[in-house]
């Protein structure tokens, strides 16, 4: 496999494990990132050999969701440009989502906007008891736009509205409650187990049957379409783009409330 600069990999067999290594900005996905998990789950899904991928964050951290530094970045770029940007991200989950191997996340520490999406697209996705949710990008002036489409048909419209509308930190309990955690670990050990669990049920259970199963439910219609995904990311773009976006990006970096805030801290 290929050397990366913002993800560790490692085939031990028939499992891989993958993790997200930017631990300054606590594993924020940016570009880089995002290219790097494409060309890793491309080699995954291609390998006949493997069986399970595993996901989580380095020093104990899952994803805080996208680097604002390259959301900033927009600046001066065309809308086109800042589509085929917002395409790379959704080709990312689209790999994940659509991988016939199992797909296991360990969540552990944050996982934040962009960081749900990994979540919502593993097939198994375990937290440790401590970590904490959120969608919080209208804290931002941005949409979960890309995400939705694979968190709304897992959490379904109330709650989705209920958290990306209101961008409050949820906990394990809620995350489970509402379908987008399957398990909770007690701790760290508790969370190998839980992961070690799953990867022999993985590897005691048929590679062509898991495969087949994948296809049983797209078939039964629980299925992503073009049309579903073109418009989630013409939102992410198109927030991305605006006005609102910029003045919340940079009032987040400066430390400052954004001039449509209301309430004063």
């Amino acid at each position: 496999m290929s050397e990366y600069r913002n993800i560790k990999t490692n085939i031990d067999g028939a499992v891989a494990h993958l993790t997200l290594n930017r631990v300054e900005v606590r594993n924020a996905m940016n570009p880089e990132m995002i290219s790097e998990i494409t060309s890793a789950f491309q080699h995954f899904n291609n390998d006949q050999n493997l069986r399970v991928v595993i996901i989580r964050g380095n020093e104990g951290c899952f994803c805080a969701g996208g680097d604002l530094n390259w959301m900033k970045d927009v600046l001066g770029q065309t809308r086109e440009e800042v589509q085929a940007d917002s395409r790379r991200l959704l080709q990312m989950y689209r790999l994940i989502n659509d991988s016939p191997k199992v797909v296991i996340s360990a969540l552990e520490g944050s996982v934040i906007a962009g960081g749900l999406g990994l979540a919502a697209t593993s097939d198994v996705v375990i937290a440790e008891e401590q970590t904490k949710f959120c969608f919080s990008e209208v804290k931002i002036g941005l949409v979960p736009g890309i995400i939705a489409a694979f968190l709304l048909p897992r959490i379904g419209p109330s709650w989705m509205r209920y958290l990306s509308k209101t961008a409050i930190f949820f906990d394990c309990d809620t995350a489970r409650n509402i379908g987008l955690i399957h398990e909770i670990a007690e701790n760290v050990h508790d969370l190998e187990k839980r992961i070690a669990m799953h990867v022999k049920l993985a590897l005691d259970a048929s590679p062509a049957a898991i495969e087949r199963t994948d296809a049983l439910i797209s078939d039964l219609g629980y299925t992503l379409s073009d049309k579903y995904l073109e418009t989630a990311l013409t939102y992410n773009a198109d927030a991305r783009l605006s006005d609102e976006a910029q003045e919340g990006i940079s009032a987040f970096l400066d430390k400052r409330q954004p001039d449509w805030a209301l309430y004063e801290n």
